[in-house]
C-alpha cells in the first residue's frame, strides 16, 4: 500500500509517516511504480510497527528510544536491553503518578476548603509543609 492509504488506515496524517521515516522509525520497501524515484511500499509488518511507536510514544518513549527499542527487539541479545529499558521506563511512569496522585489530592482539598467557604488555614500544598494563601 502507498502511504496515502498507509496513513489512512493507521490512523495519522502522511506527514506524520513521513516524520518517522526520516527518523528512521520505518523502513517501507521501495514500490515499482515511479521510475527514478519510486513509491514506498507498506505492508502489514509496517502497520503493526506503526501501532507499537504509538503504543511506545503513548508511554511516555521518545522516538530515539524508541528507536533503540525497535533495534533491540531484532538484535538477538536485545531483549535484556529491552526489558531493562521498559522496566526503567515503568518506574519513571510509577513515580510520575505517585506525583499527579499527590497533585490531584491537594487539588480536591483545595476545591473542598474554598467550597465551604474558605475557612480556617487552607490546605497545604502536596509535598509541602507549610500553607499557602
Amino acid at each position: 500500500m502507498w502511504i496515502a492509504e498507509f496513513a489512512r488506515r493507521a490512523g495519522v496524517k502522511q506527514t506524520t509517516i513521513r516524520h518517522y521515516l526520516r527518523e528512521g522509525l520505518l523502513s517501507p520497501r521501495p514500490g515499482l511504480a515511479g521510475g527514478s524515484r519510486p513509491y514506498l511500499e507498506f505492508t502489514e509488518s509496517d502497520l503493526r510497527l506503526l501501532s507499537a511507536i504509538q503504543a511506545g510514544q503513548a508511554l511516555g518513549l521518545s522516538l530515539p528510544e524508541i528507536k533503540l527499542l525497535i533495534g533491540e527487539r531484532r538484535a538477538a541479545s536485545g531483549q535484556a536491553r529491552m526489558l531493562k529499558a521498559l522496566t526503567a521506563q515503568r518506574d519513571k511512569l510509577r513515580s510520575r503518578a505517585l506525583e499527579l496522585q499527590a497533585m490531584l489530592t491537594f487539588l480536591d482539598r483545595k476545591i473542598a476548603w474554598l467550597e465551604t467557604g474558605a475557612k480556617g488555614p487552607p490546605p497545604s500544598h502536596a509535598g509541602d509543609r507549610t500553607t499557602t494563601k
